[in-house]
């Protein structure tokens, strides 16, 4: 009878996890609903051509993400109370900073994207465009640490880009991780679309809670 109980219980305990996963991704999900709606209506295979207006349409998932990371950071610590309010508690914390913060990112992504352009093929010059490029992909690799700081942080919007980039250039394996990390998820939505959009969201941001857990408690120890 114990032992049954103890099953049941064990079941249920999982049940719940298993929800609060599958919650915080749809939640995540119509958080970036401009986004969606871009891939729906415009296409992925159109993002280079509309660009500025995808990243536009970008600009909502910094709080979004910032709101995955610091529910899949309750559940790694055993400490949620509920996705909806964990979620919404997050994404309405510095809910106008983390915009802020989205959308110079985004517009920096935007002007790398521009200067690799122009001196691609206005004018060539080739030092000057791997310097952009160099620059681009690490806007885009220090996307993770920006947005798990603001979860878990009250830091300025300057505070967080500079501790993002010194945690890019001194925890490189954190980075490859990260890379790693999507790099599976693009993977698992390529081979099974259907069920991986109801995991994709928080699967990604389960491994990056995971992965920079040593480098979040060093920071407030140091």
């Amino acid at each position: 009878m114990f032992s049954e109980v103890f099953q049941m219980d064990k079941i249920l305990g999982f049940c719940e996890k298993l929800w609060y996963v599958i919650g915080a991704n749809l939640l995540f999900l119509l958080s970036n609903l401009p986004a969606l709606l871009f891939f729906l209506f415009v296409g992925a295979s159109q993002v280079r051509t509309c660009l500025p207006f995808f990243l536009l349409c970008m600009v909502p998932a910094g709080p979004a993400l910032s709101a995955l990371f610091y529910t899949m950071n309750r559940l790694l610590s055993k400490t949620e109370t509920g996705v909806w309010r964990d979620y919404r508690k997050a994404y309405r914390d510095d809910w106008g900073q983390k915009y802020l913060l989205a959308a110079g990112h985004m517009f920096l992504i935007l002007v790398f994207e521009i200067n690799i352009e122009f001196f691609a093929v206005q004018i060539p010059v080739f030092p000057l465009m791997i310097l952009f490029v160099i620059l681009f992909a690490a806007a885009l690799a220090v996307t993770p640490n920006l947005y798990l700081l603001a979860s878990r942080y009250r830091m300025k919007n300057r505070d967080i880009v500079k501790t993002s980039l010194i945690l890019l250039v001194t925890r490189p394996v954190s980075t490859l991780g990260s890379i790693v990390s999507l790099g599976v998820i693009l993977m698992l939505f390529e081979l099974k679309a259907g069920t991986a959009v109801l995991f994709m969201g928080s699967l990604y941001g389960f491994l990056i809670a995971f992965m920079n857990r040593k480098v979040l408690h060093s920071l407030e120890e140091s």
